[in-house]
């Protein structure tokens, strides 16, 4: 699906729709976007535009970037002062999610850039690079030195087999590394 702001508005829009939720707040923050994408449309309060601008910045530093802005990072003169902002704004999002407006966690969900959890979103991609590794090599991982993206890979999952083996784990984390560990026996 194409991730442009407009196509993500009428997406998010046609959702919304569907909820027949008719909470002011969700119509301001729908017309907000409106306004935004399309240039056009009456004019709407300055908290929902900016909330909407702030979310397509998010976005945009997302597409450009290849991912999400960070807060915070082991090095914190590296960060950016605009990236750390971004990512401010997207905690600050999970943090009071229950006083956002329907429209405004629709868009959020609809959003690519945006997890309401980033560190599961993060697990669940290393694990879906895992599961492809092994589909394409037909083998795990390894600490191969002169490849950087499966050095990393490797890291991961020799992480998770520690925390496995000690029991750190939760259940279903549990679940799909013993289904991964079973994979990789069947295929070799």
């Amino acid at each position: 699906m194409p991730h442009s702001p407009r196509t993500l508005y009428m997406f998010a829009s046609a959702l919304w729709a569907e909820t027949a939720d008719e909470d002011q707040r969700s119509v301001l923050y729908e017309a907000a976007e409106e306004k935004t994408t399309r240039d056009s449309g009456a004019p709407v309060p300055a908290r929902q535009l900016r909330w909407i601008r702030r979310l397509h910045a998010y976005e945009e530093f997302w597409a450009v970037d290849g991912r999400s802005a960070r807060e915070n990072t082991r090095n914190r003169a590296t960060l950016p002062a605009d990236e750390r902002r971004l990512g401010e704004w997207a905690r600050y999002q999970r943090r009071f999610e229950a006083e956002l407006s329907e429209y405004q966690r629709l868009r959020l969900d609809v959003s690519p850039a945006f997890d309401w959890d980033p560190q599961k979103a993060s697990w669940r991609k290393n694990m879906t690079a895992c599961l492809s590794f092994l589909e394409r090599t037909g083998s795990l991982p390894r600490l191969d030195t002169t490849d950087r993206d499966q050095f990393a890979l490797a890291r991961w999952l020799a992480r998770q087999f520690r925390l496995f083996q000690t029991g750190a784990l939760p259940t279903v984390r549990e679940e799909a590394i013993a289904r991964l560990v079973s994979t990789a026996q069947r295929d070799q």
